[in-house]
């Protein structure tokens, strides 16, 4: 399928022009379908959709839904920052202030500021897990790690805490907050601003509205059978870390079975399984970029979006080795080698992931189901972004920022 197959639904002004030719490349290129959203000055100035949703064939719809992965990661650190901005978190507290278990075995000092800035040295995932299908069990997962201890010590390095950044600060809101965190996601982020699908948890209920991912099966949204209790290996897998996995349920196979299950989707993983519209993703956003009200409505106080949005470090990652200038749960949002140091949000696997920029009021989203291990479809919401900003004269291509800049920041400034 070529780009001018591609036919875009829904409204953008006219100059946003080349935001709907980046959405056009990339359904040519991945395949199956997406939606991109951009919010200005608290109005929707993009709203568009293309492409296929499922694997029969059939169109990408207004309120089709799909995985945004890790760009789920913002939304559950909106979630804290609404409880901050009640005065009910303080930032500078150690997080057993409101989860006394999780003060034991080298965790007792562990801020929510650390917490959030993937410093509290909680990121390995697969020692916390005996069978693949633990991860759908909330209590199981918080109490594990409760009881774990830190890679490193907290606070003096950043690993990207990629799966259990979720379990940590979702309990943390549920803690503070007494409400399970899906209805919390409901009741304060999604009800409030009136966003048209937004779920972390919860989300069977939506099958129909999501999106088959390429490369993956179709979604069992009707009459799936339960999902195994056990796994394991068999006799021919040698001992040893690969037999490991594999006793686990750790395998892609697996993962793609479960990827597509109804068992998967009820669960609540804010790392990694929310499911959104792009416009429901912007809109929050938008929020953001306005100081934290929108249409009437205050989601998060101004100075504490100013506080969530403070750079707190700007070394290397030891997980992905890229420094993400992490903030207090989002991270840098830069265009293609373009630096934009006002800007920050999540993005997640395979590229989708939205932002907010406040010196512009301005916001963007990118969901999609195209294939997510591809390494260049992990830059889509990037391209997505320069075209935002091109579209209003900022960008002017590669070559023009790496002669006059301003270029992405990748070492910290040395001190004088």
């Amino acid at each position: 399928m070529t780009t001018k197959d591609i036919r875009i639904h829904g409204d953008y002004d006219a100059r946003f022009e080349p935001v709907a030719n980046v959405l056009r490349k990339q359904v040519a290129s991945y395949g199956g379908g997406g939606a991109a959203a951009v919010y200005l000055g608290g109005k929707c100035v993009v709203d568009i959709w293309a492409g296929q949703a499922r694997h029969d064939g059939a169109a990408w719809k207004r309120d089709t839904m799909s995985i945004c992965f890790s760009g789920t990661k913002g939304v559950a650190a909106t979630a804290v920052h609404i409880l901050a901005s009640e005065g009910l978190i303080d930032y500078d507290a150690p997080v057993a202030r409101y989860w006394p278990e999780f003060g034991r075995n080298g965790k007792e000092a562990i801020t929510v500021r650390q917490l959030l800035s993937h410093q509290a040295g909680l990121h390995k995932v697969v020692p916390l897990v005996d069978q693949l299908t633990d991860i759908l069990d909330w209590d199981l997962m918080v109490s594990r790690l409760a009881e774990t201890e830190p890679d490193f010590h907290p606070g003096t390095a950043n690993g990207y805490h990629a799966v259990t950044f979720g379990w940590l600060v979702g309990e943390l809101v549920h803690r503070v907050s007494a409400t399970a965190f899906p209805e919390f996601v409901q009741k304060r982020i999604v009800e409030p601003l009136a966003l048209d699908g937004l779920y972390i948890g919860e989300a069977d209920g939506e099958m129909d509205r999501l999106a088959d991912l390429v490369g993956l099966p179709a979604m069992r949204r009707h009459d799936a059978a339960p999902l195994p209790d056990q796994y394991s290996a068999p006799a021919w897998v040698p001992p040893g870390p690969l037999h490991s996995l594999v006793r686990r349920g750790l395998t892609p196979a697996k993962l793609k079975e479960l990827f597509v299950h109804p068992g998967f989707w009820k669960a609540c993983l804010p790392s990694l399984n929310g499911v959104c519209t792009a416009r429901s993703l912007a809109k929050m956003y938008s929020a953001l970029s306005l100081g934290g009200e929108l249409d009437g409505v205050r989601l998060i106080r101004d100075d504490i979006v100013g506080q969530s949005a403070q750079v707190q470090m700007k070394r290397a990652d030891r997980v992905v080795l890229y420094p993400l200038h992490w903030r207090l749960g989002y991270h840098r949002a830069d265009a293609l080698l373009m630096g934009v140091p006002s800007a920050f949000g999540h993005f997640g696997m395979g590229g989708a992931g939205g932002w907010a920029n406040p010196e512009l009021e301005l916001s963007a989203a990118l969901t999609h189901n195209g294939f997510p291990f591809s390494p260049t479809g992990q830059l889509r919401t990037v391209m997505l972004t320069a075209a935002v900003y091109e579209s209003l004269g900022l960008y002017r291509g590669v070559r023009h920022t790496l002669r006059h800049g301003p270029v992405i920041e990748l070492l910290p400034a040395r001190a004088a």
